[in-house]
């Protein structure tokens, strides 16, 4: 079989595990929330960017076709973005495999799944459908295509990790250089991907916000704020283990030594990422958020992955070759150990989101869904972040028509059962309760009947 029905057939695995993984606790963060409500506004020509998250295209891209499909786009959606994760993991094995054999593969893979900080965070950006994992993704198989002389591919995919990070514009700027050298013929390939980036930036949150750059201002949400450097760079150094960070250090200068640019040239580049990262932050004010960091976090865990293998290999074979192999294993885990009990935690967080998810659905649908929603003045939930993007969707109202309750409450307010608004508007003479679940309460305040 050759290498692109092999990879044809890995993808279709990735899409179909992420399918069966639907069977786990379905919930999504924030930012898919807004990106599903997005979709949708694009399908029927009516963006509004103002409110949720800084305006990302690739995301929305993917949820427009799927506004077609109603509710069923978050199913859709967390499929998509859950074969993102997949894949990354799938990269970094190809790509440890491809420079060290399939024990580097295996080491590469494990070590990113405890990523991008003590978290990990993976594994939780993995279940609550973000797209931070397919930045990892694509940035290792845009290493393996190049690797495997189809830089035109590896052009393709730098462009859609550009439209979903804004670190990646200069990588993509140098790659598309060194490509329209090497090769003439792609000169226009190269010419409509560096297009793509503005007109999809700049161009499309004009259209959602009236402002080229209302996404910009909108991320920069540390300007002029100290201590965010020290907190960047805190960031970068806890993106993988330390062990990792070791590792692929060493194994950068041993491969300079002999010579050898691959390995060195992912260090370098995930060190040049986290320096466009820290930057950002220091001089622009922009968050330092650890899942920004995943493309270098991959890169490092298959240097790192990649220096094992060749150091073990490079000890005399027999005894000496175990007890380095066994010293390497009881350096690193007890860093590991530390992260994969969090994945526990992790997952039980997960679990409880999903449950209140459920439950905010449920009461929705027992008003008489979206429209009953609307029917009754402002909208608004007591809660910010997640459920407020959800309830949004829900309501199919842009995500800054839904405000977060406060007194004194008028219109439909959802609230959390039990919790300090719901006591509030039981004694509130004019509100009515109109839905109720062990999870969110439904008020209507100064509505008729």
């Amino acid at each position: 079989m050759s290498d692109r029905g092999r990879t044809g057939l890995v993808v279709g695995g990735c899409v179909a595990l992420s399918a069966l993984a639907l069977l786990l606790p379905v919930t999504l963060a924030y930012d898919p929330w807004t990106w599903l409500v997005w979709g949708r506004e694009v399908a029927h020509l009516d963006l509004d960017t103002t409110g949720g998250p800084s305006w990302k295209p690739l995301p929305v891209l993917v949820t427009t076709p799927l506004a077609l499909v109603g509710d069923l786009a978050v199913s859709l959606w967390l499929v998509a973005a859950r074969t993102g994760g997949l894949l990354a993991l799938v990269g970094a094995y190809r790509l440890g495999r491809r420079l060290a054999g399939p024990v580097a593969g295996c080491l590469a893979a494990g070590a990113l799944v405890l990523t991008p900080d003590g978290g990990p965070r993976f594994v939780r950006l993995l279940l609550e459908g973000h797209s931070a994992p397919w930045t990892a993704a694509l940035t290792l198989w845009a290493v393996d295509q190049h690797l495997a002389g189809r830089p035109r591919w590896a052009l393709g995919l730098v462009t859609l990790l550009a439209w979903d990070r804004p670190e990646a514009w200069p990588f993509l700027l140098a790659y598309g250089t060194w490509l329209a050298r090497e090769d003439r013929r792609a000169r226009w390939l190269v010419g409509a991907a560096l297009a793509s980036v503005p007109i999809l930036w700049f161009g499309a949150d004009w259209w959602g916000s009236g402002s080229p750059v209302h996404g910009a201002d909108s991320a920069q949400v540390y300007a002029g704020e100290s201590g965010r450097l020290g907190i960047a760079v805190e960031h970068s150094l806890k993106v993988v283990l330390a062990p990792v960070w070791i590792l692929a250090l060493v194994g950068a200068g041993l491969a300079l030594a002999r010579r050898e640019r691959t390995v060195a040239s992912l260090v370098g580049t995930a060190l040049a990422w986290i320096g466009v990262v820290v930057v950002m932050n220091a001089a622009l004010g922009y968050a330092a958020l650890t899942r920004f960091l995943l493309p270098a976090a991959a890169l490092l865990c298959v240097a790192a992955a990649v220096a094992v293998v060749r150091l073990v290999a490079a000890a005399p074979a027999g005894w000496p070759r175990a007890a380095v192999a066994v010293g390497m294993a009881a350096l690193c885990l007890p860093f590991a150990a530390q992260r994969i009990v969090a994945v526990r935690t992790q997952s039980t967080e997960v679990a409880d989101r999903a449950r209140s998810e459920r439950g905010l659905a449920a009461v929705v649908d027992d008003i008489g869904g979206a429209a009953a929603l609307r029917s009754c003045g402002p909208l608004s939930i007591d809660t910010a972040d997640v459920p407020r993007a959800a309830l949004s969707w829900r309501a199919e109202l842009p995500v800054h028509r839904v405000a977060r309750a406060h007194a004194p409450y008028t219109g439909t307010v959802v609230a959390k059962a039990g919790g300090r608004t719901a006591r509030a508007l039981d004694e509130e003479a004019r509100a009515e309760e109109v839905a109720a679940n062990d999870h969110w309460e439904v008020f209507r305040v100064g509505c008729r009947p």
